[in-house]
């Protein structure tokens, strides 16, 4: 057994495939969402096809006093924490035409979830790992502009927080960043076709990614394979950003 794996917003998309990815590679895995319902169901999906110890947990990752307690329960039941991805996000899509009132709730709720939840699962996590692997999720909207200004300025926040972590906990814990472009989730699925035909131009593979490969990049920055690895953020992107 490798250890235990800590997946935030695991319940759907891309958190889930990662949560399958590390079962795969033999972790014990605590699996995060503020859906307990939903992350429950993925925990007993994962575990048809890998036996493994597997934990669903129900944490807003933006609620510090939840966070501890989640993070404190984990390692009174697994005590191993080898690997924290920091899945758990949102995105408001709330745009400068948006509502004044709905713009800035929708603004504050991405801060909180995807960028202190980033910060707050890190640190948590960073009590009790003594030599281990962060893996953040951002995204391809931290680099480039969006009509989302809160989702962008959030994604842009972790992808600084994760160099900043990388070196205030080095050289023990390695911290690494995957910024995903367009991949078949909700997320995506949530555009109109005009829409994806329009940015499935713009992307070199000529096709939206698939959660298996941000998950299958997940798995090698945690492992041995990437132990020199630390600092680093990458596109997973099908060659987008290269435009």
């Amino acid at each position: 057994m490798m250890g235990t794996a800590i997946i935030t917003g695991a319940s759907r998309g891309i958190g889930k495939a990662i949560a399958m990815e590390f079962a795969r590679r033999d972790y014990n895995l605590a699996l995060i969402s503020r859906h307990y319902s939903e992350v429950e169901k993925s925990a007993e999906e994962i575990g048809q096809k890998y036996p493994r110890v597997i934990i669903p947990y129900e944490c807003d990752v933006a609620d510090k006093e939840a966070v501890l307690r989640t993070f404190a329960a984990i390692r009174k039941k697994l005590y191993s924490l080898d690997v924290l991805v920091n899945n758990a996000g949102i995105n408001s899509r709330k745009t400068m035409n948006s509502d004044f009132d709905e713009r800035i709730a929708g603004f504050e709720e991405e801060l909180k979830t995807n960028l202190l939840g980033t910060y707050l699962c890190s640190c948590a996590v960073a009590q009790y790992m003594k030599q281990g692997s962060i893996i953040n999720i951002s995204s391809i909207k931290g680099k480039e502009p969006t009509t989302s200004p809160g989702y962008g300025a959030s994604k842009a926040g972790v992808i600084k927080l994760t160099k900043d972590l990388a070196k205030a906990f080095a050289p023990n814990i390695r911290v690494n960043c995957i910024c995903p472009g367009f991949i078949d989730t909700g997320m995506t699925a949530e555009l109109s076709d005009e829409k994806k035909q329009a940015y499935m131009k713009l992307i070199p593979a000529l096709r939206f990614g698939k959660v298996e490969e941000v998950a299958a990049l997940a798995g090698f920055l945690s492992s041995k394979e990437a132990s020199y690895i630390t600092g680093t953020v990458i596109n997973v992107d099908g060659g987008y950003l290269m435009q």
